[in-house]
């Protein structure tokens, strides 16, 4: 735990290393990651199953990673009528906040031709969902649901199994709600490396999606930085910054950092606030303490916001007497919870905005995960005869200006022809 003052002397640099520690990746990780990636390709099917073997504690052969239709039919039947009910409500109203994301593209007419922009879904895409500290199915919807309302065609999820083989019946339920069936036994960066290059029954994917610990994270960055496939953000570790002016029960400020922090140790919980009794006042109460908690007493309102934009953390409660007063300054958090009943929780499952978010201080140019991010945009372009008269020697006359030449011979060789005719 720490402890904070704007006022001190020490206090930029501090935070400075703080932010800097929050973001780190270590070479070890990196390295292990390029030794996966690079067994994946070289030996595909073998290296899969020998990674599930050695880290996840997998028990059997290829052909038994892929979960069953059998099983995933009867999760439902090993949940309660609570939890069943609960994993509905969270898909409805899942579905009602992300149906409206649906982007639409337009075209406008020139003469016989057209410029146009067209969105369309992704082929085939990879959900990875984590399964260590506990069965996280409420990821299943934040991804599967945008993807199916984007309208992709074949969704594919890794998760760890269990030492007894078995998927948590949540997982299954949740990922037959939403009409997926191809649901692989692999977890952490063999996983990624799978979805990556395709190896045994899993095929190759055009994105990944899903959160992680550090070694799915790097896994993510590595596939996409050699050009194998795209991926959503980096979601996690998970954060929390709660700005507050005391006005907002303090058990609800701990109990807020206290579930972030939840997540492990990695994750990272912080409380801004002028007021140093609140501060303590929030101190005195239970709370999960550990070295990613930070208290930073800030001069005012003003250094209050100034702080939050800063840090950027993927989750912004806003405890204050008038929140909604200044939600347009807070500009860096991708998704901000606003009043004393909106704690990150509800977010986390059954609110019906995404808990897909960037970490780290990447909400500064980040967003939280969307249906847009299922699909891709193609830019059309038909130029008729008229138009490309008057437009040739103005697009020639700028290749000339950049030194290409032959793109000036393309152009003019058309306005040349349509002249002689």
């Amino acid at each position: 735990m720490k402890k904070l003052d704007s006022k001190e002397p020490g206090f930029e640099k501090e935070l400075a290393q703080i932010l800097k520690e929050r973001s780190r990746t270590t070479a070890k990780v990196e390295q292990t990651i390029k030794k996966i990636f690079a067994e994946t390709e070289k030996n595909r099917e073998k290296a899969l199953i020998g990674f599930a073997k050695k880290f996840d504690g997998f028990k059997g052969s290829v052909r038994d990673l892929k979960v069953s239709q059998k099983e995933i039919d009867a999760a439902e039947k090993k949940l309660s009528t609570a939890q069943i009910a609960a994993i509905r409500l969270a898909k409805k109203r899942i579905e009602k906040f992300h149906r409206l994301q649906k982007p639409k593209g337009y075209r406008i007419k020139e003469a016989d031709g057209f410029l146009e922009e067209r969105w369309i879904p992704l082929s085939r895409v990879g959900i990875y969902v984590p399964a260590g500290k506990a069965p996280l199915a409420s990821t299943v919807l934040m991804t599967a649901i945008p993807a199916r309302l984007a309208g992709v065609k074949e969704i594919a999820i890794a998760t760890p199994a269990g030492p007894d083989n078995k998927i948590h019946p949540a997982i299954l339920f949740a990922a037959k709600l939403n009409g997926v069936k191809e649901i692989y036994r692999v977890g952490g960066a063999q996983a990624i490396a799978a979805f990556a290059l395709g190896a045994g029954p899993v095929k190759k994917v055009d994105k990944i999606f899903g959160p992680g610990g550090a070694f799915v994270a790097a896994a993510k960055v590595y596939a996409q930085s050699q050009g194998l496939c795209g991926i959503d953000t980096l979601a996690g570790p998970s954060e929390i910054l709660i700005l507050s002016d005391g006005s907002v029960p303090a058990e609800f400020a701990a109990a807020d950092l206290s579930a972030q922090l939840e997540h492990g140790s990695t994750s990272w919980a912080f409380l801004v606030s002028a007021s140093k009794k609140y501060i303590d006042q929030v101190l005195a109460q239970k709370i999960h303490r550990g070295k990613n908690l930070v208290f930073i007493l800030a001069r005012n309102i003003k250094e209050m916001i100034a702080l939050s934009n800063r840090i950027a953390p993927e989750h912004l409660e806003v405890h204050l007497r008038n929140p909604e007063s200044v939600i347009n300054k807070l500009t860096s958090a991708p998704a901000i919870f606003i009043g004393p009943f909106s704690p990150v929780a509800l977010g986390d499952y059954i609110a019906g905005t995404n808990h897909s978010l960037p970490t780290a201080g990447r909400g500064v140019f980040d967003s939280p995960l969307g249906v847009w991010d299922f699909m891709k945009r193609q830019s059309l372009c038909k130029i008729s005869k008229d138009l490309v008269k008057k437009l040739a020697s103005p697009a020639s006359t700028f290749a000339l200006l950049e030194g290409l030449s032959e793109h000036s011979k393309s152009l003019e060789i058309r306005a040349d022809k349509l002249k002689r005719r």
